[in-house]
């Protein structure tokens, strides 16, 4: 997986997930910061039993091959059947990852999954394109956005700060430093195949 680049000082502090007393606990109390919150981008049913929560970069080939390799099973078979559900949150590596969660934040929300899956099919294009924001604004145009909605995005400097307190939230609070980071009911999950992120998704 991608370690964190220098695009932002963070410091990454421990978390201790409240549990009950005893050797075996019946069950752990799930951060409060790994579940669904006003304002997260949320694919599936929201009283659905299983909370998935992805930490991600844009420009991360390993998010890629998330996003491409194992998200369709999972969403097949776990979120569309209402089992669980998909909680995306931006974690920019660098400065063009940081420019596309800005853009895609424009996206009207009934297509904003559908365009982050745009933006990770054709990663190996834009991202490495000679002029990135050029290549993110034609594909948001194919996803609905005019010239203007655009201009306004890339300039939205509210949106900006949001995403970077999101980031330093994550470092900070809950460790992550790489990308992509899942949690499955507020446990760090194995996601290098479908087989294994499935069997975290049966445990949970």
């Amino acid at each position: 997986m991608l370690t964190r680049r220098q695009f932002l000082p963070v410091a990454a502090a421990s978390v201790t997930l409240p549990t009950l007393l005893g050797a075996q606990p019946a069950f752990a109390a799930v951060d409060p910061l790994l579940l669904a919150r006003e304002g997260d981008r949320v694919l599936g049913k929201a009283e659905a039993p299983i909370t998935i929560v992805e930490y991600a970069s844009f420009t991360c080939p390993h998010c890629a091959h998330f996003a491409n390799k194992v998200l369709p099973e999972v969403k097949k078979n776990w979120v569309e059947t209402g089992k669980a559900k998909l909680v995306y949150r931006d974690f920019p590596l660098d400065r063009v990852a940081y420019e596309a969660a800005i853009l895609a934040r424009a996206v009207p929300g009934d297509r904003y999954f559908a365009f982050i899956d745009t933006l990770f099919a054709q990663q190996e294009k834009w991202a490495t394109a000679k002029d990135t924001k050029a290549a993110l604004s034609q594909l948001a145009k194919l996803a609905g956005l005019g010239a203007s909605d655009i201009d306004a995005a890339f300039a939205n400097k509210a949106v900006g700060d949001a995403i970077l307190a999101q980031r330093l939230e994550a470092a900070e609070k809950l460790k992550v430093d790489s990308t992509p980071t899942l949690f499955i009911n507020g446990k760090k999950a194995d996601h290098g195949t479908y087989e294994s992120f499935s069997k975290a998704l049966s445990a949970a």
